[in-house]
Order: structure tokens, then C-alpha cells, then sequence
């Protein structure tokens, strides 16, 4: 598919979706918590979805009603729905959270479980796990370190020492699964980064009933005989997402533009796009869980989202209007995502007439007269919504593969639409 977008105006109120990675947390939890959990406002994301169909098949019985969903979990015991033998492969769509999540969580059950991906998730990496898991007592065997990968449990605790210098969503595993381990546990991280997504995992756990000690920043004791307890949430709307509109409005707003729903009760990392507007001079208003943006002159910025990766590609738009050149640093946390991200900002961006090097770990973008271009998303959700972006406030963009967009914010160019936004689909 592909969109085509024109300059355009934005204004009035828009909520986006449900954050995709609390949902994904939860219903791990939800999984393992023995009784019903309920999960209002869940997304429609395909991560999110890809998410509730492993538990369903690790034996969850999941009930949906509107943008409610019910799991009564259990696992690992695998009887939690009279299933004594549960289906064996687990098929985690294109989540990179889900699979790294749930090949840990599959591993406190008995047996062997394979799990697979789709698309952009067959060329990350998974090696880690073969390292680590067979010092908690479980066994892991990838395919040259990428998917499909074969666990084998039970997973019985113990201690290791892990480099998170990769991606948190290795850390986010082994702190879900290792509670209900029947040893006590000990994990400690070096090279953690985007900690505040480790940060969301412990918050998460502690909503359905499990406390993960952290004596130091990096170590975390997790005591034997843990159990997570059913509960109630109502998913809290994406900051992820919501950065796009925020930096929509900061570039195009007629007169104001509200973004609806973003609360700070759980920690999301890219909560972190109001202190890059801040930098950019972005004028900004908090109402209650709501935030007010204004059309504003930006000015050129220097940020840090080593911590908040994500906030690369609606970030790059932005910096494509600033007066001065803009610096971002973290780059290098960009190479395992849906796609090589440095290198795809760079090279499509290019096409539009904003020049965007990338040096170690730095980043930094030329603004320039956005011109005409077709860009190519490469499969990439967070790619595809930064086009947009740069379309409706420079010049037209026609975006190929922009359904990907479906992976985090199904309604991304609804929304647009209900924003103002002249667009095309085709």
C-alpha cells in the first residue's frame, strides 16, 4: 500500500492508541497469574494481538469484548484450560518484545517450545538467550543467533550476569519469568540501556502482585516463590505513537493541537518527547493527562535518546525545520530495529532534500526545503509515520509500504485525516 500526503494544517483532539508495550508486559503477566485479569482499553496493534495469541496458545482463555480482554492464566502448569498438551511453536508476528519476552516465560514450562516471527523480526538477534538461559537451568538454540529459536524448561533460577547493551527486552524476559522460578534469582545487568523500559517491566509487576528488588541500579534479586495475582488495568495511551502527533502539531498546528490520554502512572520511555520539544522551543501545555501543542519556530536542539530510541525517526522530522542544524545522540541503538534506522532516516530523508549524517554514535540533520519524494518505509512502522510527518509539514511525500504502519498504530493515517491532513491511499 501506499499513502500520499500533503501539506495541511492540523488541529482539534486525538487520543492515540494504548501503549502496545504495557499491553505486551500485562498479558504476560495475565499469563501467569492464576484467575482472570482484565485489560481494558487493549490494542489493536499487531504486536499487541501477536502477544495475546502465544498466551492463548501457552493455554490462557482469553475472552474479547470491545477493547476489553479477559485472560485466565495459570501458566506454567499447563492445565489452565484443560489443555495437558499445548501447541508447541509460538509465533510472535514481527514483535521483537514478544519474542524476546516470551521465549523465558515458555521456558518454565515442560518440553520444548519453537518460537518463530515474521517479516523484519528474522534478522534480529537472539543469541543472547543461548548464552544466558542454560545457567538458569533451561536450554535455548537459535538459528545462527536469529529465529526461529527452540527453548527447553523448566527454568529453575539462579544467578547471571548479563550485558544489556543490546536491547532491554532481554532484561524485560528474564525479570518476568524468573518470579515464578523455584529458585531465588539474581540478575545483573551491565551496559544496561533504556532503562526506563526496564523500569515499565518492574511497574507492570508490581500491578499484578510481584515486587522485583533492585539494591543497585543494574542488580535485581528476585526471591524464590513469587506469584503474580489477576488484576485489573486499563492500558495507558503510547507515548511512542503520540510523539508523532505532538511533533505534528509543533510543526503544523491552525491554531492548537490536542493530544489526549498520555498518562505518566506507568513509565514509558518516550515520555521523554516533551523535554525534546522543550529544547526546541516548542510551546507546550499540560492539561491533566492531556498536552496542548502549539505551531512553533523550532529552533535547532542537541538531545540524548540513548534511553528512548523510538523517538529517532518523529525527532529527525522535526530537526527537518529547525533554524540550525540538530544533534541527536544514541545512534547506534539503531541498528536492530524493524530497520536499520540510522541508515534508512538517512538515505530517505535524503530523497525529500535534508541531508542526515551519522558519525559513531551521533546523529545529526541539515534542515532544508523539503522537496517532493516518494520514500520507501522499508517495512518500517516508526519509518513510515516520520514521512508522513515530513509531508504534511513540508512538501508531498508518498510513502510505499506504509500498511506497516499497523504493527504499532493501526489508525495512524485515520487520525491524520481527523487532524486535517490532506492524504491518499492507493
Amino acid at each position: 500500500m501506499r499513502h500520499e500526503v500533503w501539506p495541511s494544517s492540523v488541529s482539534g483532539r486525538v487520543t492515540p492508541p494504548s501503549s502496545k508495550s504495557i499491553a505486551q508486559r500485562a498479558v504476560a503477566c495475565a499469563l501467569m497469574a492464576r484467575g482472570e485479569s482484565v485489560l481494558r482499553r487493549f490494542p489493536q496493534s499487531d504486536d499487541a494481538q501477536a502477544a495475546l495469541s502465544v498466551a492463548q496458545t501457552l493455554g490462557a482463555v482469553i475472552t474479547r469484548s470491545s477493547d476489553e480482554v479477559r485472560i485466565r492464566g495459570g501458566f506454567p502448569l499447563n492445565f489452565i484450560a484443560g489443555i495437558r498438551n499445548p501447541r508447541r511453536t509460538l509465533n510472535c508476528g514481527e514483535s521483537g518484545l514478544a519474542s524476546r519476552m516470551f521465549i523465558p516465560v515458555a521456558a518454565l514450562g515442560e518440553g520444548t517450545y519453537t518460537i518463530t516471527g515474521a517479516g523484519t523480526l528474522s534478522g534480529r538477534p537472539f543469541d543472547l538467550y543461548e548464552q544466558v538461559l542454560p545457567e538458569l537451568g533451561a536450554q535455548c538454540k537459535t538459528q545462527d543467533g536469529t529465529l526461529p529459536a527452540e527453548v527447553t524448561g523448566p527454568l529453575r533460577g539462579g544467578r547471571v550476569v548479563v550485558d544489556g547493551g543490546l536491547s532491554s527486552q532481554f532484561i524485560t524476559g528474564l525479570l518476568l519469568a524468573l518470579p515464578r522460578a523455584p529458585l531465588s534469582s539474581q540478575v545483573e545487568v551491565l551496559n544496561l540501556v533504556s532503562s526506563p523500559y526496564v523500569d515499565m517491566t518492574l511497574a507492570v509487576a508490581r500491578h499484578f502482585g510481584v515486587t522485583i528488588h533492585q539494591p543497585r541500579p543494574g542488580l535485581f534479586d528476585l526471591p524464590a516463590g513469587m506469584h503474580y495475582q489477576p488484576a485489573e488495568l486499563d492500558i495507558p495511551g503510547d507515548w511512542s505513537g503520540a510523539a508523532f502527533l505532538l511533533v505534528a502539531g509543533a510543526l503544523a498546528a491552525d491554531p492548537h493541537l490536542d493530544v489526549a490520554g498520555l498518562s505518566t502512572a506507568i513509565p514509558q520511555a518516550d515520555m521523554r518527547i516533551v523535554d525534546a520539544l522543550h529544547r526546541a522551543g516548542v510551546r507546550l501545555e499540560k492539561r491533566g493527562d492531556d498536552y496542548r501543542v502549539f505551531k512553533s519556530e523550532i529552533d535547532a536542539f542537541e538531545f540524548d535518546a540513548t534511553d528512548c530510541p523510538d523517538l529517532f525517526p518523529p525527532l529527525v522530522a522535526l530537526a527537518s525545520f529547525a533554524r540550525g542544524v540538530s544533534s541527536i545522540r544514541g545512534a547506534s541503538r539503531l541498528h536492530h530495529k524493524e530497520s536499520n534506522r540510522a541508515k534508512v532516516l538517512a538515505e530517505e530523508f535524503g530523497k525529500a532534500n535534508i541531508r542526515v549524517t551519522v558519525r559513531d554514535d551521533e546523529m545529526k540533520i541539515y534542515p532544508g526545503y523539503v522537496r517532493p519524494a516518494s520514500l520507501n518505509s522499508h517495512g518500517d512502522h516508526r519509518i513510515a509515520m516520520s514521512a508522513a510527518i515530513l509531508g504534511l509539514a513540508g512538501d508531498r511525500t508518498s510513502i510505499r509500504q506504509s500498511q506497516c504502519v499497523s504493527k504499532s498504530y493501526p489508525g495512524f493515517f485515520e487520525d491524520l485525516i481527523a487532524m486535517g491532513v490532506k492524504l491518499a491511499s492507493r
